[in-house]
Formats: structure tokens, C-alpha cells, sequence
């Protein structure tokens, strides 16, 4: 090979170096600018989908449909599984009107661009003007899965639209099969503030009839009814699926501590206390089972036990057991029952203090006609918040009964 056979070589490879380097500096420009500057991308690489399809959009935005629907079939004419394109297309369609055409074409988008959210918030209004509350709901579920950060403009809307009856039910066959944006939409339902009770009650019916709802959900469930005021119908659902020992409900339930408090609905609560350590323990003479605290010479507003109680206007009498070794307190412990609304405590316990054997207390009250829809009974620290709160020692209490007095 002569030299200067050498040197033609050498100059076309370079100048083949160089038109490579061209075509990548090319590519690298209109990708950078496909969304800032179309039209320069487009200079680049005069094919370029993803500048033609943010053309599309810009023109689209500008009201030129004519131009956008040309780009967008000129992204169709190189990449025909690009789903942006026929969206860009359904819009166009919707614009001038033609309702039929956009729904096809917005439906080829959602298939051909699964994650194309404008196609499935398009898709999701139609079928809710249709009536297809089915359909709405399953375009929007896609949404949620893809894109969760949306659901704080989508649930809200949910709980609007489940004042229909027939959107309430579509909804409740949607979270039964258990979607991850199910606990987000049952809790804005069941917000005191921007819920939706009369939504919520029949939704959580449907899943609780299909045997979809969950303990803790239940739970919610009668908890944010007790705090929208609601106590009749919380207590309406709670007796309903509480066993019933005998047939029949007391009117204060689990007296004995026979079960295991469940803090559900009307059952005793349990709190965890710092400070106190509370179990429930079987003891020679007593039946059932014995609420057993240990005080631990902290400061302590309350012992962490109480019951949500449904007792109709008229007069009672409470009556339970209590024992206690060493227990020191400023002012002693109470039992108080006390009114879920204005008309405040209705009764007060001796004070638990010191060292006594089981004793019999009693408490005649009477709960009034207004001020007191529902009320709480609970082991309390009377003494205002400091450090005269401090508590130590051990109680027990069990055989809590009501009985309503003539």
C-alpha cells in the first residue's frame, strides 16, 4: 500500500470519526431539547418522537389542532405503539367534538400507554358521566397504583361521589379486593371533619356483609362514629356482632373481665399509661377475672382503663369490687362517669387509697335528657397535672355491674 494510499484512508476514516461524533452530538442535542425546545430538537433529528410529541403538545395548548394532530401522526408514522399520540389525537377529537372518536382513541392510548395518566383521568370522567361506575373506578385504580402521590387530589373526590348510592357500591366491590389505596379512602370517609358518614356506614356495611373488613377496621369504624357523636348507631353495629353471654347485654359489658378486654366498640378500653402497668389476672373469690394495676411512683393522670357506655336518660347505680396494697396518692384514685358532651361528670367514686381488703363501692347517678348522648367510665388521678400526680402501689378491681333504679 502506497502512502498515499495510507493518507486516503487515514482522511476518510477521519472524516467518518467526525460524522459519527456529528450524529451523537446531533442526538444528544435534540434529546436535551425535546421538552424545553421542540422545534430545535427537531432541527436535529427531524423525526424525533419526543420532540414531535411535545410540539403536539404545545400546539395543542395553543389551539392549533390542525398542527397537533399532523405531529401527532407524524410520531405515529415512525413509532405506532406510541400511546402519547393517539392521546394527543383523542383530545383533538374531543375539541372539535366528536365524542365517539375520542373515546376510541383515548382507549387505544390507555393500552398502548398503560402509564399515560391524562388518558386514564379522561377515560375515568366519561364513564362516571356514563353512569359506568365500574369502569370509572377501574381507570382510577390504575392511577392510584402508578402514580399514589395523586391521591391527595383523588380520594377526596371518591368521598364526594360516594353520596351516590350506586357509586357507594361500585366503590365498596373496588376496596374489597383490597387495592393499597383501600386504608387511605376508608379513613377520609370516616373523618369527623370531611368525611362522609352516611357513604361510609353503607360502604363499610358492604364489606363487613362480605366478610371484607378487617378488626382493626371494624374498630375505626365505631370509633370514628363514637367521635362524630353518633354513639346510638356505633352502639347499634357494636351489639349487633358482640357475643351475647345469656342472650342478652348488660348494660355495662365484661364486668368480670371474664373475656379479654377487645377495646372495640363498648368493650373496655386499654391505654398504655407510662407509669403504670395494667393486666387482668384470676383470683381466689372472684369471678372471671380481676383489672390488676401496678403503680410505679410516676406521675400518672389515669390508670389506662376505661368503657364507652350507651345509657339512656333516667337514674343507675354502678357497683364494683376493689383491693388495694401500699397504694399512695394525693388524693386517692376514682371510677368517674363521666358525660360524652356538656353535661360533664355524673359520678365519682370514694377514693381508692392506702391498704383495704375487697370492698363493695356504689354510685347512684342519674344521666340527664340533654348534654349526655354518650358517656365514659374510667379509673382517673384527680389531682391536676404536677408533681403532686405521683402514684405507687397496687389496685384491683373487678365486678363492675349497672343496674337502672326506679
Amino acid at each position: 500500500m502506497t502512502a498515499t494510499m495510507r493518507k486516503g484512508i487515514l482522511l476518510a476514516l477521519s472524516i467518518f470519526a467526525l460524522w459519527i461524533a456529528w450524529r451523537i452530538y446531533g442526538q444528544l442535542r435534540a434529546e436535551q431539547a425535546a421538552a424545553s425546545d421542540p422545534a430545535l430538537a427537531l432541527d436535529w433529528r427531524p423525526e424525533f418522537s419526543s420532540a414531535l410529541l411535545a410540539q403536539a403538545e404545545r400546539q395543542l395548548a395553543a389551539g392549533d389542532l390542525q398542527a397537533a394532530q399532523d405531529s401527532a401522526r407524524r410520531v405515529l408514522a415512525n413509532s405506532p405503539l406510541r400511546g402519547q399520540a393517539f392521546r394527543i389525537l383523542a383530545q383533538v377529537a374531543d375539541r372539535r367534538g366528536d365524542a365517539a372518536q375520542a373515546l376510541r382513541l383515548y382507549q387505544i392510548a390507555a393500552r398502548r400507554a398503560p402509564r399515560d395518566l391524562p388518558s386514564r383521568a379522561w377515560l375515568a370522567q366519561y364513564y362516571l358521566r356514563q353512569g359506568r361506575h365500574a369502569d370509572a373506578l377501574t381507570q382510577i385504580d390504575d392511577m392510584l397504583r402508578m402514580a399514589p402521590q395523586r391521591a391527595s387530589a383523588i380520594v377526596p373526590v371518591l368521598v364526594r361521589l360516594a353520596s351516590d348510592p350506586a357509586f357507594a357500591v361500585a366503590l365498596a366491590q373496588k376496596l374489597a379486593a383490597r387495592p393499597p389505596w383501600r386504608e387511605g379512602v376508608l379513613a377520609a370517609l370516616r373523618n369527623p371533619q370531611t368525611g362522609n358518614p352516611e357513604a361510609a356506614g353503607r360502604i363499610m356495611e358492604m364489606l363487613q356483609a362480605q366478610g371484607g373488613l378487617s378488626e382493626p377496621e371494624y374498630k375505626d369504624w365505631l370509633d370514628s362514629l363514637i367521635a362524630q357523636g353518633r354513639w346510638g348507631e356505633a352502639y347499634a353495629r357494636w351489639a349487633s356482632r358482640v357475643d351475647k353471654p345469656g342472650g342478652r347485654l348488660p348494660l355495662l359489658y365484661n364486668g368480670d373481665f371474664r373475656q379479654p378486654p377487645s377495646d372495640v366498640g363498648f368493650d373496655w378500653r386499654t391505654r398504655r399509661i407510662p407509669g403504670v402497668l395494667l393486666d387482668f389476672v384470676p383470683m381466689a373469690g372472684v369471678r372471671g377475672q380481676a383489672a390488676y394495676f401496678s403503680f410505679l411512683d410516676r406521675r400518672v393522670p389515669e390508670g389506662g382503663l376505661g368503657q364507652p357506655l350507651m345509657l339512656l336518660p333516667g337514674r343507675y347505680r354502678l357497683t364494683f369490687r376493689a383491693r388495694a396494697a401500699a397504694l399512695r396518692s394525693e388524693m386517692g384514685l376514682q371510677w368517674q362517669l363521666v358525660c360524652a358532651g356538656p353535661a360533664g361528670v355524673l359520678a365519682r367514686s370514694d377514693p381508692l387509697q392506702g391498704d383495704m381488703g375487697w370492698r363493695t363501692f356504689q354510685l347512684q347517678f342519674e344521666v340527664p335528657a340533654s348534654g349526655c348522648p354518650g358517656q365514659w367510665l374510667r379509673l382517673v388521678n384527680p389531682v391536676p397535672p404536677g408533681a403532686a400526680q405521683r402514684i405507687s402501689g397496687e389496685l384491683w378491681a373487678t365486678g363492675f355491674t349497672l343496674t337502672p333504679q326506679t
